[in-house]
């Protein structure tokens, strides 16, 4: 395993800043680093989401494909989804271990609710959510639970990766 490839997974709701960090990470070394977007692989597949099983299966098969090229290539990756439901985490880490990066979490769940609210009020068209989809997901997965959010089991790693948990709410303050 590299010490110096590793593979990150944003956590988070929609508007806490996932993505700005994970442009802002890339920007740092765009030659050996590099960001996977489930909403841009929507975009670039089918030109706007479509809200669908068979277009998220799709759009998962497709970003999963790229992180392992880009890992296997060298390259260190981000993922910048909400990564909110832990088999999202388990798959991601499952794909590090296997390109034999290490996988690091970037919890953003302590960004409060009302923040991540209100960024998305900025946003326009397909970006905007809207308030009671950000709290639907907030009630699912945040609201009650400890921040960050614990990680899965992640039984069965072939080489032992451990995962690192950093506290974005925490760090960027």
């Amino acid at each position: 395993m590299s010490d110096d490839l590793v593979m990150w997974a944003t956590r988070g709701l929609p508007g806490c800043g996932k993505t700005t960090w994970a442009r802002g990470w890339v920007d740092i070394d765009p030659a050996w680093r590099a960001r996977v977007s489930r909403d841009d692989e929507r975009k670039a597949m089918h030109g706007r989401r479509l809200g669908t099983p068979g277009q998220e299966r799709l759009v998962t098969i497709a970003c999963h494909g790229k992180i392992l090229d880009l890992l296997r290539a060298g390259v260190s990756v981000v993922e910048d989804g909400t990564n909110l439901p832990d088999e999202h985490l388990v798959a991601l880490w499952d794909i590090a271990d296997r390109a034999g990066a290490r996988f690091r979490v970037a919890d953003f769940t302590r960004v409060p609710f009302k923040t991540c609210v209100a960024r998305d009020v900025g946003r326009e068209g397909e970006a905007r959510l809207g308030r009671e989809r950000i709290l639907a997901m907030h009630q699912e997965f945040v609201q009650g639970r400890r921040t960050p959010l614990r990680l899965p089991t992640m039984a069965g790693m072939r080489r032992g990766n451990s995962v690192e948990v950093v506290d974005m709410a925490r760090l960027l303050k």
